[in-house]
């Protein structure tokens, strides 16, 4: 039998069509292509947070008057409040901003990786929402949308802290839905395999193509998924997650260089 892994749980669809948009961590490459596919559809505005608006120059003449990128710092709680106050047009939320600080629980960083990489994954993204939420229950329908990760789901011992803090964000997302529930915010999470070139490199791993997840956050939002497994490898890896989680954890855990073996 086969699982599904596009759940629907409270019935909102939201086309981006018409719509006010922002994405943080528009600078990295699944952001951009949101962006690109975000406007593609139809989106009236984008706001998109980056480090550096010049890395969105080419995109903003394109684009123009439906593009706005904003100089956002998501480990600055200053910064975040600052671009808060200039969306309050905002529709649809995606919580793209991310590090990822691989490592072993058991490397010698491991402390200072975890510290990195919850402050980024996890403290500044639930801070960035509640900043915008009282934005987002304003409109008649609306949408928050967090960027997770499979690791979120089951731990990779060679990305032991990274994985720690989607598992958060995983358990962050739940907890934003459940106190959204009959609301008029869906609440998405999405959960891609690796993207990331310098961890798939190390895992010998083909990584996921940003227009493709880009592609397929967009059609989950107009169907009103609320679990998103936007790539091939997640879906399988969803499928067998749901009915032998811990086959998928002994898999996983064979991905783990001989530096982090203690």
């Amino acid at each position: 039998m086969r699982i599904k892994t596009e759940v629907v749980m409270n019935g909102l669809k939201i086309s981006p069509k018409g719509r006010v948009a922002f994405v943080s961590g528009a600078n990295n490459e699944i952001g951009r292509a949101l962006v690109i596919a975000l406007l593609e559809e139809g989106a009236s505005k984008v706001y998109a947070g980056v480090q550096d608006v010049k890395a969105l120059k080419e995109l903003k003449l394109e684009y123009r008057n439906r593009l706005f990128p904003l100089l956002l710092d998501m480990k600055n709680d200053r910064s975040i409040v600052k671009v808060s106050h200039m969306l309050k047009d905002i529709e649809i939320l995606i919580n793209n901003a991310e590090v990822c600080e691989s490592g072993g629980l058991f490397s010698d960083n491991s402390l200072d990786s975890l510290t990195i990489n919850f402050n980024l994954n996890v403290r500044s993204l639930l801070k960035i929402t509640t900043s915008l939420l009282g934005y987002l229950k304003n409109k008649d329908c609306a949408a928050i949308v967090n960027i997770v990760s499979i690791l979120g789901l089951a731990s990779m011992p060679v990305a032991g802290t990274y994985s720690a803090s989607k598992a958060a964000a995983h358990s962050i997302t739940l907890g934003i839905r459940g106190e959204l529930l009959n609301t008029n915010v869906l609440v998405m999470g999405v959960y891609p395999a690796l993207v990331h070139i310098n961890l798939a490199k190390k895992l010998n791993l083909n990584k996921a193509l940003p227009q493709n997840i880009a592609r397929n956050i967009i059609l989950g939002l107009k169907n009103g998924n609320e679990y998103v497994f936007p790539d091939i490898m997640s879906k399988q890896i969803a499928e067998l997650y749901l009915t032998e989680p811990v086959t998928v954890e002994k898999q996983f855990a064979h991905f783990v260089s001989e530096k982090e073996v203690v």
